[in-house]
């Protein structure tokens, strides 16, 4: 073996065996380093062309190679595909753990990797719908097992049984395609169980999901928009209930998602600018949008900037933590909903907004636009588009004008 030369005109060259037919060894060439030497095995499976990599030429003998060569080549003449075979045992050994490790590792979507919450989200269904099936190798998992846990799990939590089910389809799909052959040729999992299990006529059906409809009643805005004022402005309340007053006053008046607004920066808020301007680079939907300050929010974020923390970046600092930011004002929103004798949460603020810009007679264009919602027919797309924040002004002027002329009313 150690007579073969390295190519080097060419990546590869194989040498093979007169004794036998099949049997033979690789040689490569690696750029910067010496090459690499491996016996392999070449026949024919069910009619396809297979060739095998038996082991390293210094791992094993040339006696030895040729004997593991033919017991190949036997299986071969069976109809046994080793290639097949051996992506069929390393996918019976793997576990559900490690297919989630793989997927939160590996997965890309369109836009990149997966986003913090979404891996997030994995993890927990994972761990609350099947801890037990974690350890245990993926392959075990059958359409009658995923049957009677989404029957179990639909009885403690529907919304959360449907989640669970999405994700573990996607792991499936994953492992499935990860210990396909080079042909396509799936060692596990012919068809997905989860599929199968909600396919048309199938065993299960997602549980209903009622649409959210949660938000501040009409009567009831002006209320909380007192409060949020109070508890912003007034030196009783310590300086997180301030910043949290500030952050749904930010979600009120502009109806933004609360990751987005919570992870603003001060590089992204532009207050000198004619109008003035905030800018929300990591969306929900991948769009990146700029959009006008109104006179109400300006001074909202004047507040803030007089109260900014030196060496944090965010608008809505966190007085500790890893991440920096306030990430959940869910003290103040537990206040304001017992002061309306309500419910309000984050998301209820921004279908507030869309009601607010309803009342003030915003057209559906731009309260798709400030909401950043994408258009779905061609007139939303090609041309009620317009991205000047000037454009969009009069609109969040008039939407903050009516939040404080409730306010007054009361």
């Amino acid at each position: 073996m150690a007579a073969l030369p390295f190519p080097t005109d060419k990546d590869q060259v194989f040498y093979w065996d007169d004794e036998l037919k099949g049997f033979g060894v690789r040689v490569t060439k690696s750029k910067g380093k010496e090459g690499t030497k491996s016996y392999v095995v070449r026949g024919t499976a069910n009619g396809k062309d297979r060739r095998y990599t038996l082991a390293r030429c210094n791992h094993m003998s040339c006696e030895e190679a040729r004997k593991l060569a033919q017991a190949k080549l036997v299986e071969m003449h069976q109809g046994i595909d080793p290639q097949h075979r051996k992506k069929e045992l390393l996918a019976t050994s793997e576990t559900l753990q490690e297919i989630v490790e793989d997927y939160l590792k590996n997965h890309r979507t369109k836009h990149g990797e997966l986003s913090p919450k979404t891996k997030a989200d994995i993890v927990s269904c994972m761990s609350n719908s099947f801890s037990d099936w974690l350890s245990k190798p993926v392959a075990n998992i059958t359409k009658d097992l995923c049957l009677k846990r989404f029957r179990e799990r639909s009885e403690v939590a529907p919304t959360q049984a449907n989640l669970a089910f999405r994700y573990l389809r996607a792991l499936l799909n994953w492992a499935r395609e990860k210990y396909a052959t080079s042909d396509g040729q799936y060692t596990i999992f012919i068809s997905n169980p989860v599929s199968q299990l909600f396919k048309k006529g199938g065993l299960a059906k997602l549980n209903p999901e009622k649409p959210r409809t949660t938000r501040i009643a009409k009567d009831k805005i002006g209320q909380v928009w007192q409060l949020v004022n109070r508890f912003a402005t007034s030196i009783e309340f310590i300086d997180s209930t301030q910043t949290s007053a500030d952050l749904v006053a930010f979600l009120l008046l502009t109806g933004t998602r609360l990751n987005e607004a919570c992870q603003l920066t001060w590089d992204r808020v532009d207050l000198k600018r004619c109008p003035a301007t905030f800018h929300l680079a990591n969306t929900k939907n991948h769009n990146p949008i700029t959009l006008p300050i109104s006179s109400v929010l300006y001074e909202v974020l004047i507040r803030r900037y007089e109260k900014r923390v030196r060496g944090n970046k965010y608008v809505f600092p966190a007085p500790s933590g890893k991440k920096g930011y306030l990430s959940d004002p869910r003290a103040l929103l537990k206040k304001l909903s017992e002061a309306i004798d309500g419910h309000i949460h984050p998301h209820a603020l921004r279908r507030t907004f869309e009601d607010m810009a309803q009342l003030c007679e915003v057209n559906s264009d731009q309260r798709r636009q400030l909401l950043n919602h994408l258009a779905s027919d061609v007139h939303g797309q090609a041309y009620a588009n317009n991205p000047d924040p000037a454009v969009l002004l009069p609109a969040v002027e008039k939407i903050s004008l009516w939040v404080v002329g409730q306010a007054e009313q009361i």
